[in-house]
């Protein structure tokens, strides 16, 4: 009997790119840290359309949130190269040009980098299914790997713990007027980052006030919330 699905070729990395992946072993992250101690990673991605599974990913912005606070310092912005740039009108969305997309960095080296940034933190977006497919899509085709790591999306958590807010705040820009977040940007993928990570700052905190001490917590109350979904 022949099977009837072609295996998937591996990517061909070379030495440099090779090591690096290799050291990129998953890392256990303990999620019963208090969430003021604990480090994550926020991150944002531009595509080039709204197919997860299918559509070009052309950049990715990333900030880490450290002992409780955003840290200016560390941040990641990449562009990734596109063999051919995304329709004009796709363009308008993100606002990538043609010629930014053909300059970006080679896609190995810039999932490299991202994946180096965040190291074994979980990850936090908002709308995360979306930003998560899309990364571990790529992760999947340009360095072979598949990382596990914990995803926190601050679209749900956010109605879970301001439920009076929720019927008047729909997407991302609803929420930091909500709060009086200002941003000094918005619609790009290090931008958007940082606002999510605005807003992250505000949920750990009223996750405190609600006695949720740790991710693990929160994570078990994101999980109640899809069971009571279900249900």
């Amino acid at each position: 009997m022949i099977w009837p699905f072609a295996k998937r070729t591996l990517p061909t990395l070379d030495d440099a790119s090779r090591a690096r992946r290799d050291t990129l072993v998953q890392q256990k992250v303990d999620l019963k840290q208090p969430l003021t101690e604990l480090r994550w990673c926020v991150v944002d991605t531009e595509t080039g359309g709204l197919d997860a599974q299918r559509d070009p990913l052309l950049a990715i912005g990333a900030v880490a949130i450290e002992h409780g606070r955003i840290a200016l310092d560390a941040s990641l912005e990449v562009g990734l190269t596109q063999a051919q740039s995304t329709a004009a009108a796709n363009i308008l969305i993100h606002g990538i040009t043609g010629s930014e997309q053909r300059v970006g960095q080679p896609p190995q080296e810039a999932l490299l980098s991202w994946l180096e940034f965040a190291r074994g933190a979980p990850r936090v977006a908002f709308h995360a299914a979306f930003d998560q497919t899309v990364l571990q899509r790529s992760e999947r085709e340009q360095l072979g790997l598949s990382i596990a790591v914990p995803w926190f999306d601050a679209a749900v958590v956010a109605p879970l713990l301001f439920p009076d807010a929720a019927p008047h705040c729909r997407d991302l820009d609803d929420w930091l007027a909500h709060f009086g977040i200002a941003v000094y940007a918005r619609h790009g993928a290090l931008a958007d980052a940082y606002a999510t990570a605005e807003l992250w700052l505000v949920l750990l905190q009223a996750a405190q006030r609600n006695h949720l001490t740790t991710a693990h917590q929160l994570r078990g109350l994101l999980r109640a919330r899809r069971w009571l979904s279900a249900n």
